[in-house]
């Protein structure tokens, strides 16, 4: 992950070291940001124990006991450094509200997190690995472990998802047919789309990911 920066004109975090046409202050390094998301992302989807955590029904944490079991895991970080990553995520894993944090998707535990529905998606992409596409054209994606299908609305951010694996692809996904079939597709945050369940009906086609310029 790139270095976090704070412009001292209008105090915007940035991934930039300059802003506002002046040098930005360094607040956080990449390889700290990485450790930190890495850390809420098991402890707000899968474990909250790994930091202390307790969650109430909707995934929300309380951010003071997420700073304290950060730093009892070795992470001096302060409210500013959450923040920045909570902020600047891409794919828009966390929320902040209210002095409490939570995941935005990819649970394994049993929370409640209210989505707004995609009317409007045409087509949706999933990036995954050649050699398990005989299964997924079979039984369709499922939510394996997880709550629900992750879905991407660009080929790109499937592309990026699929190159964690050998052989990457992306299946191209009516969004239509699954509003047809009752699925309803929810926007968890910009960049991931999340159904219950993708039939092989909905499955349009395989394309290879290009390989990296």
């Amino acid at each position: 992950m790139n270095d976090v920066y704070k412009c001292p004109v209008c105090g915007q975090l940035t991934e930039s070291p300059t802003h506002c046409g002046v040098s930005a202050v360094k607040i956080l390094d990449g390889a700290m940001r990485l450790k930190i998301s890495k850390l809420l992302s098991l402890a707000l989807r899968h474990s909250p124990s790994v930091l202390g955590l307790s969650l109430d029904k909707g995934g929300w944490a309380d951010v003071k006991t997420a700073l304290e079991g950060l730093r009892k895991a070795g992470i001096r970080a302060d409210y500013e450094a959450l923040y920045a990553v909570v902020a600047l995520d891409e794919k828009g894993r966390f929320e902040l509200k209210d002095g409490k944090i939570r995941a935005r998707y990819g649970h394994t535990i049993d929370v409640e997190v209210e989505y707004e529905a995609d009317s409007e998606s045409k087509v949706l992409y999933h990036g995954t690995s050649r050699h398990l596409l005989p299964s997924i054209m079979a039984q369709g994606l499922l939510p394996m472990r997880r709550r629900y299908v992750h879905l991407s609305p660009d080929f790109a951010t499937a592309c990026q998802n699929a190159r964690r694996r050998p052989l990457p692809v992306v299946i191209e996904i009516d969004a239509e047919c699954l509003r047809a079939r009752g699925y309803v597709v929810y926007a968890a945050s910009g960049k991931v789309r999340l159904a219950k369940h993708v039939p092989p009906e909905c499955l349009k086609k395989v394309v290879d990911c290009p390989t990296p310029s």
